[in-house]
């Protein structure tokens, strides 16, 4: 195979492998309800699994550079490909609701270490000149979960059939394709970076940082089924999250070769950066997720018409996540940002103003809102990704991209619950609200009940039905108080991305 086509095959391999380890998030909640179903558990605990996913793709990301330079790039890749061929088998053989959970923690796991770990040996393999594709690539590959995502993942229930086993063949098919690139990836990658070097391993600082996060991430998984403020359970993680993440602190300052670099947190530009980054997505992730799960729960769409809402924002995200890369370098990030987020703030404040009465029903009936969600969407990650890392020397950079990335991972798997939990609390305040107005003597009401009666439906039965209408408007009312309260935190944050210095390198 001459240099060009094997260039070529390599980048289409790359392409595959980055977009199947996003996928695992974005196509997956589809398969969220049957899966829960069928594992004995209630819909609240759908954002589990997907919490579970992300908790290890986050610590994925930190992982990877490194075992990287312990054990060699290519041997890293080729070892987690296989291993997530094997937790994709987990998943599909699963019994259990908790054994299920641990397979989707080693899926996050690997495909953390995977998307960086192949993009760093992607880099070593490709000629100086085309050193930007890859970058291109990944930045594609990363958007396309939350625009095609859903819809593959809609279809390939339909055609493997929606009973009960249909979500295990999905897991199937998975393991299947990672087997087959991990071979291909193998036969092509060439190792020509740094040789391995014997590092002693930061076992301290990994594990506690393990704990931290896991123990917040079963906080904000059992908010809505414990309540918050009075499960003891809750109460033990809240304190066990605190205690580790302080001696994290301590422990990572005192080492010579730490395994998260806390001291990035003391610069001005990285904090604002991930923490505009990280609440930025989680709005975007928390609200997309919710808006695909409750077309199919709430408005009983098909999963794959559900998904097919979606794909309309990918006709501007692709193609401006694709090119964007090539102009790093030529815009202020800072007011580049400001903007994104202003624009994100003012979209999500309209979507606040829609109704199951098609009066403002913008977000189903008008194209409009998605074509805008996915401007939004391409623009978001590259102004803030230079934004974090600007002023820092190239080695810094780069531990700064994985540490903002995990961080943005980590609050996509407490972006479900909090929105949930918003949710929640509203639709208990609007159905109150509905309830003190419609009281038994209420002239409305009551003119109701004559109607019900004229077709032989007992009072009983009208309430009851007059109930789950009322519970239904106040769902539709509650979602409307999340697009807003994420539309007014996006303008918040778009003021505090002003605050950073802009420092083009």
């Amino acid at each position: 195979m001459n240099n060009s086509l094997k260039l070529f095959f390599l980048f289409f391999l790359y392409f595959i492998l980055q977009c199947f380890c996003f996928f695992q998030s974005g196509s997956y909640t589809d398969i969220i309800p049957y899966a829960t179903a069928e594992l004995g558990q209630s819909q609240s605990h759908g954002a589990w699994t997907n919490g579970f996913f992300f908790l290890g793709q986050g610590f994925g990301l930190l992982m990877a550079s490194p075992l990287s330079l312990h054990y060699g790039r290519k041997k890293t890749v080729l070892f987690f490909s296989f291993l997530l061929s094997a937790s994709s088998i987990l998943c599909a053989w699963a019994w259990d609701f908790y054994f299920f959970l641990i397979g989707r923690l080693l899926q996050g796991i690997c495909c953390g270490v995977l998307i960086i770990g192949s993009q760093s040996l992607m880099f070593e393999n490709t000629p100086e000149t085309w050193r930007v594709f890859p970058l291109m690539l990944g930045a594609m590959a990363s958007v396309l979960p939350f625009t095609i995502g859903p819809t593959i993942g809609g279809y390939g229930k339909e055609f493997l059939g929606r009973e009960s086993s249909s979500w295990r063949y999905w897991f199937y098919l998975s393991a299947i394709l990672f087997l087959i690139l991990s071979l291909l990836l193998y036969q092509l990658f060439e190792e020509k970076g740094e040789v391995p070097t014997k590092k002693r391993w930061d076992w301290k600082g990994s594990i506690l940082l393990f704990i931290t996060l896991a123990a917040a991430q079963m906080i904000f998984n059992m908010g809505d089924d414990y309540e918050w403020l009075i499960s003891p359970l809750i109460d033990f993680m809240l304190i066990l999250a605190i205690a580790s993440f302080i001696g994290l602190i301590v422990v990572e300052f005192n080492q010579i070769d730490p395994f998260l670099r806390v001291n990035l947190l003391l610069r001005k530009n990285f904090l604002i950066g991930s923490v505009c980054l990280t609440i930025g997505f989680l709005f975007f992730y928390g609200l997309w997720t919710t808006l695909l799960v409750r077309l199919q729960n709430q408005c009983l769409f098909p999963p794959h018409q559900a998904g097919t809402l979606f794909i309309g924002m990918a006709l501007f995200s692709t193609p401006i996540s694709f090119f964007l890369p090539r102009l790093v370098g030529k815009i202020k990030f800072r007011i580049y940002g400001f903007f994104v987020f202003v624009l994100l703030g003012g979209l999500y404040s309209w979507m606040g103003y829609f109704d199951f009465y098609q009066k403002r029903w913008f977000w189903v009936q008008s194209p409009f809102i998605f074509l805008l969600q996915g401007i939004a969407l391409g623009l978001f990650f590259i102004p803030l990704t230079n934004l974090i890392i600007s002023g820092l020397s190239p080695k810094n950079q780069l531990l700064a991209v994985e540490l903002s990335s995990s961080m943005r991972i980590i609050g996509q798997g407490w972006a479900s619950p909090i929105i949930g939990t918003i949710l929640y609390h509203r639709i208990v305040f609007h159905k109150m609200r509905l309830a003190d107005w419609l009281y038994m003597g209420n002239p409305y009401l009551m003119e109701y009940y004559s109607k019900f009666k004229e077709q032989g439906m007992d009072r009983e039965i009208a309430f009851k039905f007059l109930d789950q209408s009322a519970l239904s408007h106040a769902f539709i009312i509650s979602l409307d108080d999340a697009f807003r309260f994420c539309g007014i935190g996006f303008f918040i944050l778009s003021g505090l991305i002003l605050l950073a210095k802009e420092k083009q390198d």
